[in-house]
């Protein structure tokens, strides 16, 4: 008797509970319907004016950071608010600081006399003389790759600048090098390599 007391007690609280149950699940399920109706009643285009206005939102946006970032105080030089006889000065200046020092393209490797090898690359060039004569310097940066001698021609072939350097290919086999500043006009033969 004990046994069927517990059965129908566990019956009754199943059966007092199955409505809260079902009540719960059927508000469970209606729930997605009505947010998807509600998210179709709400879907609305994008016209070609709300675009433009949010884009020129992000644009001015975009001018605002740039403006942030943009360095303060006056610049060393300014092109502007010099005269014109000054800014012919400064950059008739930088032009010839910029000459001193040519720079030239090796498109091949070429051997040096002394059998070293300047591979390709651009490098500046620049004249030493000691009592041995004059020498041709090839830098990258600032190291020394390459140190010839060269015979002082005295013809500037022609250049139109007091500095100058060039390569010269003259057939397969080598390659001439000519360099001009106000001491010297120079040239030196480098073999290329095969």
């Amino acid at each position: 008797m004990r046994k069927i007391s517990l059965i129908l007690l566990f019956l009754f609280f199943c059966l007092s509970f199955a409505p809260v149950i079902a009540d719960d699940s059927a508000d469970f399920w209606d729930e997605p319907m009505k947010v998807d109706s509600a998210a179709k009643s709400q879907q609305k285009a994008v016209t070609d004016q709300e675009f433009e206005k949010v884009m020129k939102m992000f644009e001015k946006k975009k001018k605002k950071k740039e403006e942030k970032n943009k360095p303060k105080g006056n610049p060393v030089w300014d092109a502007n608010s010099e005269s014109e006889g000054q800014q012919d000065l400064v950059s008739g200046a930088l032009k010839n600081q910029k000459a001193d020092y040519p720079t030239v393209m090796i498109p091949v490797t070429l051997i040096t006399p002394y059998m070293s090898e300047i591979p390709p690359g651009f490098y500046r060039i620049l004249s030493a003389k000691n009592q041995d004569g004059y020498f041709i310097n090839f830098y990258q940066g600032n190291s020394l790759v390459a140190k010839i001698k060269a015979i002082d021609t005295g013809n500037d072939y022609n250049q139109k600048s007091l500095n100058y350097a060039k390569i010269i290919p003259v057939n397969d086999d080598y390659m001439k090098v000519i360099y001009g500043d106000i001491d010297c006009n120079i040239e030196a033969r480098l073999d290329i390599k095969h």
